[in-house]
Parts: C-alpha cells; sequence; structure tokens
C-alpha cells in the first residue's frame, strides 16, 4: 500500500450519528468510525446518495455538530471533510 498523505492522524471510534441536509432535515443515521482534527469516516446503514454538503450531529443530544463537504464515497461508507463547528 503506498504512503499515507493525511494531513491529521485518525483515531478510531465508534459513534453514532444523525446526518442532517441543508435544509436541516434529518436524512439518515450513520456511525462514525474514526475521527481526526480536520474529518471523519461515516458509515451508513444503507447505499443512499447524500447531498455535497450537510451536518453531522456526533453526540446523543445533538450537541456536538459538524458541518461537512464529502470527499470520498464507496457504497456505505463516507469519508468527510469537516469545514466548521455548527452552532445550535
Amino acid at each position: 500500500m503506498g504512503a499515507e498523505k493525511r494531513k491529521a492522524k485518525r483515531h478510531p471510534v465508534t459513534q453514532r450519528g444523525m446526518i442532517y441536509g441543508p435544509d436541516g432535515k434529518a436524512i439518515a443515521q450513520c456511525e462514525m468510525q474514526n475521527v481526526s482534527v480536520g474529518g471523519a469516516q461515516l458509515a451508513l446503514e444503507r447505499e443512499m446518495p447524500l447531498p455535497r454538503n450537510f451536518v453531522v450531529a456526533l453526540s446523543h443530544d445533538g450537541a456536538v455538530r459538524r458541518r461537512c463537504t464529502v470527499a470520498w464515497e464507496f457504497a456505505t461508507v463516507v469519508g468527510v471533510r469537516f469545514v466548521e463547528t455548527v452552532e445550535r
């Protein structure tokens, strides 16, 4: 395999989350599988199209939210870049 090209080290996690569209409407549940300062890998329950930009809530109460942009998609796994923190 090739050399690691990520700017920040990824840390394995298992955290349930919810994906919200730009309009604030809930799109899908997900599970964050790893995370870094700049992004994360999310697993979806089923393959589905996602908007290019969305918000993911990463805590059980929805208090931790990040605005994301899709970096890559492969079936039910999505790599995202964090754009900014979202205030509730």
